[in-house]
């Protein structure tokens, strides 16, 4: 017989009236044991207080009396009073939070509905709970609530006025900091402070916080970056599982000696629900920390939703318990404050915060893909803006610039660029993509044809063909529109139309370049010369009026116009330009110094002995078996740097959860089956060799190529990939191998704003941006190998064999995420000796940034046939950012350093731009420091740059 309704619900609120008594008196006497082991000195008199309770309360409960337990519980309180006053000199603040993933296991629409929701929520709440308070990161979901609900904004205004509604942004998303570059780092400062500054008048000193409680992993040198742009404190929840042990409170020191105080929510994570449940955790806390304060965050997180009723509740009732930690609703501000006064008492790490989730460095490859060039095509479009405006009146886009990166920075999110989201969130991500590479490459070709257009080329003239009938006449100018543009790359489109060819090289990186150009012309008058345009000789005049015979690659048709692809040698200055003409015919062309010539020839034997290629610095061969590298040589050392690696490597990891975030036990490898090896270019300036390759049911071509008088390998890796990952076959991947001839081996990998030696070497995934370098003996002396890349990030050490995963196919939460076309670049740089970190870096910026070829006309111009715009003279410093100011006041450039000796930076600014009227060191936000160390002697600029650290100035001319 079951009980009336009335006398079921009377049964049910009696029943959990007495699990709370339960509950509370458990925790209040876990408190007081723990404060026995906090402060031993009182033990011995508080633990007999604690077993009469204890016992006081058991016996009542056993009775299953509620009016008995009511008294126990009350007369326990009563005799643990002693320990009162010590209990609430803790402080649980509870800081309420709904952690929102951008587009993790959605679509941007459920984005910006889980957002306007959860917003709305916590302003109910508030309303009917004064005293509760909030905290709230990332400016992309307020920029989601400036879009569609401007009236929640103004509310959320009013409450951050009031202080209850603490701003946590300090960066646009909660980003990856280990494969976003380091000025995008910065830019993230940038950006988020200017929007909080223009939605609440919040200053950088408001927002103190780099809020990255599910960051997966964090680069040594984060601090660098966070404390320049008035950043002091970091809270996160995954420092790294398998390197050493990470306290729950430390100072995080980067290598240049910069510090922030970071809470580690290991224990607890960001999703926490207000409870009980929370004490044994914060006295593990007060033991690991010896601080008083502890910071509980609680809120539905994920999709949103945040704190509940239920938790405000709860914390308003255990604020009343007497033996009891003080609990508040707080802020993180207000924490950090408070355990801050530790000061020196706190240990201090230097070590970078990893590794997590390590198969988040290779999942979705196109998010990857489209980071990298976002990065690298906003910077040189940054640097082409900033000198053409100087130089040719160009009107910087500021507006383009700061929407391009807020869609960049955006696909930082930890969800999406380490390639853990959803086949919508690959979606969205590249269609943000596509946007900047359009305004991109509108401001870079717009800049670059404006600084054309004020260069001379007068030498060009002469060469025009002669008047001919119209049937005789087929005109290129307008041939190529669009041409090679679709990821950001410079479109080489006609110009001209008739005559000898001017071509702008316009370097963006911060080192001279000694480079081989690939340079396409396009069809012209062609009754003069019956010929093809590629079977036609060239040359290429330099701005010292040197000509070079130029090599025909190849030649094709592209929507109704026929191009010709050359190669020729050029120099060209840092941070400038050199004009070339290409003119048709080999008249007065200087010998080439230098070539590159292949060592086998094509051969209608199949078992001819040799397929290779050589030049004056490298001889490589190539297996005719396997398609890969049967011998590299550094031939002035005469070290064999390779030995017999596989073209390609072909694995499977057994099925396994988390497929994109985590790397499984890997089966036996196999190797693709060579289909054909091609001879294509011949030299003298560029030799290539391609090796056609089948792996299962994906077709790949691997292009070998030497330059003249260049030191490096280039492969070039295009195919389709048709392996796909299933809960039953497990997770195809493919990878490059590179077994180094070298004992002692040890791994260098580049880091936003530097570089780091980890000691991992037994085949363990690890991240890295643009480059990754071996080092060790061959021969009994120092040797090393540099591995180049322009979209990769996974690397491993297994010994002496560098690999670097190409493709790996998770199947969840996307399950199809790389089906598709694939194009990689890669660099092999063998070296004797030592090679310093900043070598390294130049080495990868110029193949991440390449030289932009600007095709213009013949005129008269105020600018000189070469020119050089900024010289920066250390070699141990790297040019980070060279941009216009964000008030429109002067130039901003940035530096770091990479060998650890603290260094002046002295950076020559060329008249062409103006006449330096004053320099000022600023910081990441582009204000003024308080010890400013730069100074200037006439259009040289000067700046003190810490060991390992970044610089900035601001730059302002006199006209």
């Amino acid at each position: 017989m079951s009980l009336p309704t009335d006398l079921r619900s009377v049964s049910i609120m009696a029943s959990a009236q007495f699990q709370y008594l339960v509950d509370r008196f458990d925790a209040e006497a876990r408190v007081a044991e723990g404060l026995c082991t906090l402060h031993p000195a009182q033990a011995a008199a508080w633990q007999p207080l604690i077993a009469t309770a204890r016992a006081t309360v058991s016996r009542a409960a056993g009775t299953g009396n509620l009016d008995a337990l009511q008294s126990a519980v009350n007369a326990a309180e009563a005799g643990l009073a002693p320990l009162a006053a010590v209990a609430k000199s803790y402080t649980i603040h509870c800081v309420g939070h709904a952690h929102i993933d951008m587009n993790w296991m959605w679509s941007w629409p459920e984005t910006v509905s889980v957002t306007n929701d959860s917003f709305m929520t916590v302003l109910r709440l508030m309303e009917e709970f004064p005293d509760f308070k909030f905290s709230q990161s990332q400016a992309s979901v307020y920029a989601i609530i400036e879009r569609h609900h401007p009236a929640m904004l103004a509310r959320i205004a009013e409450r951050v006025r009031e202080g209850r509604w603490e701003v946590t942004a300090s960066h646009w998303v909660e980003g990856d900091k280990n494969i976003a570059g380091g000025e995008s780092l910065c830019r993230h400062l940038l950006y988020t402070r200017q929007y909080m500054q223009q939605l609440f008048g919040l200053s950088p000193e408001e927002v103190t916080i780099d809020w990255s409680p599910d960051t997966f992993g964090h680069a040594a040198t984060v601090p660098s970056y966070l404390v320049r742009g008035g950043v002091k404190y970091l809270y996160l929840h995954r420092p790294g599982l398998y390197t050493s042990r990470k306290l729950q409170l430390f100072w995080w020191q980067a290598p240049d000696g910069a510090k922030v105080l970071v809470r580690n929510d290991m224990r607890m994570g960001y999703n926490g629900q207000i409870s009980s449940g929370f004490v044994d955790p914060f006295l593990d806390y007060c033991r690991d920390t010896g601080a008083q304060d502890y910071m509980f965050v609680y809120g539905v997180g994920d999709h949103g939703g945040g704190p509940t009723r239920r938790d405000l509740r709860t914390a308003v009732d255990m604020a009343g318990w007497p033996i009891f930690p003080a609990v508040r609703f707080s802020t993180a501000m207000a924490y950090y404050q408070k355990v801050e006064a530790l000061g020196e008492a706190l240990p201090t790490l230097s070590e970078e915060l990893n590794t997590e989730f390590t198969g988040c460095y290779t999942t979705e490859t196109l998010i990857k893909k489209s980071n990298r060039f976002a990065e690298a095509r906003l910077q040189d479009a940054e640097i082409a803006a900033v000198l053409a405006a100087r130089a040719a009146g160009y009107a910087y886009p500021t507006a383009l610039f700061t929407e391009g990166w807020r869609d960049t920075l955006f696909s930082h999110f930890h969800d999406i660029l380490p390639g853990s989201g959803v086949h919508d969130t690959r979606t969205y991500t590249h269609g943000l993509y596509q946007k900047t590479m359009a305004a991109t490459g509108q401001i870079e070709m717009q800049a670059l044809r404006a600084l054309a257009a004020q260069v001379d080329t007068s030498a060009a003239a002469g060469g025009e063909p002669p008047v001919l009938p119209p049937n005789a006449h087929w005109n290129g100018l307008g041939a190529g529109p669009g041409y090679n543009s679709a990821d950001g790359q410079f479109c080489q489109s006609d110009l001209l139309g008739a005559g000898n060819r001017p071509v702008l090289l316009f370097n963006p990186t911060a080192a001279p370049r000694e480079e081989v150009i690939t340079a396409t012309l396009w069809d012209r008058a062609t009754g003069v010369d019956p010929r093809k345009l590629w079977e036609r000789p060239y040359r290429a005049i330099g701005p010292d009026g040197v000509a070079v015979a130029a090599q025909v690659a190849y030649g094709a048709n592209y929507w109704g116009h026929d191009y010709a692809v050359i190669v020729f040698p050029a120099s060209i200055p840092a941070l400038g330009y050199a004009r070339y003409i290409i003119a048709e015919g080999h008249d007065g062309v200087v010998p080439a110094a230098a070539a590159a010539w292949h060592i086998s020839h094509n051969h209608h034997c199949t078992s001819a002995p040799i397929a290779g290629l050589e030049n004056s610095l490298l001889r490589l061969e190539i297996d005719q078996t396997t398609g890969g590298i049967r011998s590299l040589v550094e031939k002035a050392s005469g070290v064999e740097i390779i030995h017999d690696a596989p073209a390609l490597e072909y694995a499977v990891e057994q099925p396994h959860g988390m497929s994109a975030w985590s790397i499984g036990s890997t089966g036996t490898k196999e190797y693709p089956l060579v289909r054909e090896i091609r001879h294509t270019s011949e030299g003298p300036h560029k030799a290539t060799l391609d090796v056609v390759l089948r792996i299962h049911e994906s077709d790949f071509t691997i292009t070998y190529e030497l330059h003249a008088n260049d030191p490096r390998l280039y492969l070039h890796i295009k195919g389709t990939w048709f392996q796909r990952g299933t809960r039953e076959t497990g997770v195809p991947s493919l990878s490059l191998a590179l077994p180094l001839q070298l004992s002692d081996a040890k791994g260098r990998y580049e880091i936003p704003f530097g570089a780091i030696d980890r000691t991992l070497n037994q085949g363990e995934e690890v991240p890295a941006l643009q480059w990754a370098q071996v080092t060790g003996e061959a021969n009994g002396q120092p040797a090393g190998c540099l591995l180049l890349n322009d979209t990769k990030h996974g690397h491993s050490l297994n010994g002496n064999t560098l690999r670097l995963t190409l493709i790996r196919s998770s199947y969840e939460p996307d399950n199809l995420p790389e089906i598709g076309q694939h194009e990689i670049h890669l660099v092999v740089q063998p070296f004797s000796g030592e090679m310093p970190i900043a070598d390294a870096t130049r080495a990868a910026r110029e193949l991440n940034q390449g030289i932009r070829i600007v095709n213009t006309d013949v005129h008269e111009g105020k600018l000189p046939a070469q020119a050089q715009f900024v010289t920066l003279a250390q070699d141990n410093l790297i040019l980070s950012a060279l941009k216009q100011a964000e008030d429109g006041e002067g130039l901003i450039i940035r530096v770091y350093e990479t060998a650890g000796q603290a260094t002046t930076a002295n950076i020559s600014i060329c008249e062409l731009l103006g006449a330096v009227a004053s320099v000022q060191e600023v910081d990441l936000l582009e204000r003024p420091v308080a010890k400013s160390h730069a100074g200037k002697q006439g259009n040289t600029v000067s700046v003190s740059v810490p060991a390992l650290g970044i610089a900035s100035v601001r730059v302002v001319f006199a006209n």
